[in-house]
């Protein structure tokens, strides 16, 4: 079998995170058994669907880095890929269904519908339709007047299935009425659409949100009055905030393109989402794209809901940008910091930080320069210092400086190294001054706002 699986966002606004890890395991599962990732956007909400959602969220996944075989951008043999353009694909499966004799046109209004309701709430009965127009379907309706189609729930409508993260799920027929596959307007509900477009584009594994399960139930029932094959399914849970409720925007961003803006890199993202309810077989909590793709499986997917923790996805970014070399990192720093030492300033602080934004503040010291106060001798010391022997540009030549200077002032340790690193740096913390030090003379031959370590020196003086 063909493992096809599909991402079938509605287009009202960014990527959510939650959303994001859904479209992760099912381009993890399409790569790891080498099938096909098709992106389907479900637009028929009018009200709320945009050609601009749309276009944030296929950008948000191109960002993530999950490219797709088949989609609304690129087409393929199922197309279209945007539910409000096959209407009419899903106005004849409605057809077919009525011809089947497993769904009818039903002509109540939404004024007797909820008379209906109210009577069933009354009488504590479940507000199941009452099947009048079922029973009515041999009269000949006048199919003039505005009518929906419904599904009827046969005898045997009791489902179970086996969730490939839940095991055993099933459904009783009492649990359901009769229900609407197409509105009245004429537009497919979600459960009908679905099953009609995942039927034609051949999709084998539907993997989706926890919340979709209830719907599962109906379904499958569609599934069964068109003679179609079932495709297996499996339900993620739900990413829960640090006090275990749905994560909403009060727990702080919650969409990928925030994420983004914040400094976080794709590769760290896709990590981090990914262990939101997978575990790799080996423990490893830091891995690549490809190092995921050959150990997923839904088996290792866990069925309980997943807490997004910040300051670990913060650590993870971190490992990232620790490993990586400053040529890679300089064209993704850019946007937030650029100068034209750049590459040799993360070179010398990227440890210290954990997201692009960081570099900013991280690297201010190099052009933000304030003299502080430290002793004049000491600082007439590493000024004939400098002057003489110039800034040590490696190691050789710090130790030797380091050593002249501790003969010139009689100073040794915290006693010479902190006002050094005040005169040269304006801080007290950061870098290691071997590393520091060549690296300001560097940023101040390229740059003119940048001070030279003689320079700063100087300035203390005065």
């Amino acid at each position: 079998m063909t493992v096809r699986v599909r991402f079938a966002p509605s287009p009202t606004g960014h990527l959510h995170v939650g959303g994001a890890r859904t479209a992760i395991f099912n381009w993890l599962f399409a790569r790891h058994h080498k099938g096909a990732f098709v992106i389907r956007v479900e637009d028929t909400d009018r009200a709320r669907s945009t050609i601009e959602s749309e276009a944030m969220v296929l950008d948000d996944l191109r960002w993530l880095g999950l490219h797709w075989e088949e989609g609304p951008d690129r087409g393929g043999p199922h197309a279209p890929y945007r539910q409000s353009e096959r209407v009419d694909v899903y106005a004849g499966a409605a057809r077919e269904l009525i011809a089947r004799d497993v769904a009818y046109r039903c002509y109540c209004t939404e004024e007797e519908l909820e008379g209906k309701r109210k009577q069933a709430e009354a009488e504590s009965r479940p507000p199941h339709y009452d099947l009048k127009c079922w029973h009515a379907r041999g009269a000949g309706g006048d199919t003039r007047a505005p009518y929906a189609v419904r599904f009827h729930v046969p005898e045997d409508g009791d489902v179970t299935i086996h969730d490939l993260i839940r095991g055993e799920v099933t459904w009783r027929k009492e649990s359901l009425g009769d229900f609407i596959v197409v509105r009245s307007d004429g537009l497919p509900t979600y459960n009908f659409s679905v099953v009609v477009d995942d039927h034609a584009m051949e999709i084998s594994h539907v993997i989706r949100a926890e919340e979709h399960l209830t719907n599962t139930h109906r379904q499958v029932l569609i599934y069964r009055a068109m003679n179609w094959p079932i495709p297996q399914f499996a339900h993620v849970s739900l990413i829960l905030g640090q006090d275990r409720t749905k994560l909403s925007k009060r727990h702080g961003a919650t969409s990928v393109s925030q994420y983004a803006e914040e400094g976080f890199l794709p590769e760290a993202m896709v990590n981090y989402l990914a262990l939101l309810g997978w575990s790799s077989p080996d423990g490893t909590e830091v891995f690549s794209r490809q190092e995921a793709v050959a150990r997923f499986s839904l088996d290792r997917v866990n069925p309980a809901p997943a807490v997004f923790d910040r300051q670990k996805l913060d650590w993870l970014n971190g490992q990232y940008i620790h490993g990586m070399p400053a040529a890679e990192l300089g064209p993704l720093v850019a946007p937030f910091f650029d100068a034209p030492w750049l590459e040799a300033g993360i070179d010398l602080v990227k440890t210290s930080v954990t997201r692009l934004t960081q570099f900013a503040d991280a690297l201010a010291f190099v052009r933000e320069y304030t003299p502080p106060e430290i002793d004049r001798a000491l600082a007439e010391a590493l000024r004939a210092e400098f002057t003489a022997h110039g800034a040590p540009t490696d190691e050789t030549a710090y130790k030797a400086m380091v050593e002249r200077l501790k003969s010139t002032t009689g100073l040794k340790g915290k006693a010479l190294f902190m006002p050094l690193r005040l005169a040269v740096s304006g801080t007290e913390h950061g870098p290691e001054l071997v590393r520091l030090i060549p690296m300001l003379q560097h940023a101040s031959g390229v740059d003119a706002t940048v001070l030279s370590p003689l320079q700063r020196v100087e300035r203390c003086i005065r």
